[in-house]
């Protein structure tokens, strides 16, 4: 009769040695854990006591990586930013602006805002809370970003207008109008679960593109010449 081999105390051994973050991975995570909590809760409903917590780390490293609340606010921003591969997506903007390619350069952008949206709802509920709540986030993602966009569409539809391709509007309405289109969409589908209109992003994009495009009114046609009555001798 063999006897069992000999048993050591779990508690004995030493306990395995945790992965310290490096300094950017820490950062990147304290920002994700801050936007989601902001999105759930509000600005006014998370303390940075909270972020620590969850991040595992005491609220004096979260300010070692941020010093003050607009450096956590415009990181959170700039995240966003590289998340949704925006030097990529203007590089192709421009490419289809020079080429004066219209219907493709609005599909596009209308495609991309739907996707971000629903790849992240969370940013979505993070700017209705930082509007709502006079937060000065909601005014640094304009001032940073939200002008940049309207001044980009804004300046295409105006020099399309310029060079006959468009009929005369005001270029910062119609910049506004088509943005408003994918925004809606996805604010509904978050907000109001709401499954009327449903689709994928570039199903939606073309679909919203032809009507900021070509219009809901049928094209007027030329009325027809009526047949003089014919002549008797």
């Amino acid at each position: 009769m063999t006897s069992a081999p000999p048993t050591v105390a779990t508690a004995s051994l030493p306990a395995p040695a945790s992965r310290r973050m490096s300094g950017e991975d820490r950062r990147r995570q304290i920002v994700r854990i801050a936007m989601r909590r902001f999105s759930e809760k509000g600005f006014s409903g998370v303390t940075t006591k909270e972020i620590a917590a969850e991040a595992g780390v005491s609220e004096a490293i979260i300010f070692r990586h941020f010093a003050t609340k607009q450096e956590l606010y415009a990181a959170i921003l700039d995240q966003k930013m590289k998340d949704a591969d925006a030097a990529a997506f203007w590089a192709l903007m421009r490419e289809l602006a020079a080429r004066r390619d219209d219907r493709r350069f609005f599909e596009t952008i209308m495609q991309h805002i739907i996707e971000r949206h629903r790849a992240d709802y969370s940013f979505q509920r993070l700017l209705f809370f930082s509007a709502l709540e006079g937060h000065e986030l909601s005014e640094m993602f304009f001032r940073l970003y939200a002008r940049d966009i309207f001044d980009f569409l804004g300046d295409y539809i105006e020099t399309r207008v310029r060079e006959g391709a468009f009929r005369e509007v005001n270029p910062q309405v119609a910049a506004r109008s088509l943005f408003a289109m994918p925004f809606l969409q996805t604010m509904f589908e978050q907000l109001h679960r709401d499954q009327t209109v449903t689709g994928s992003p570039e199903t939606l994009a073309r679909a919203y593109a032809a009507i900021f495009l070509d219009g809901v009114s049928r094209p007027a046609t030329a009325p027809t010449a009526k047949s003089s009555p014919a002549r008797t001798s």
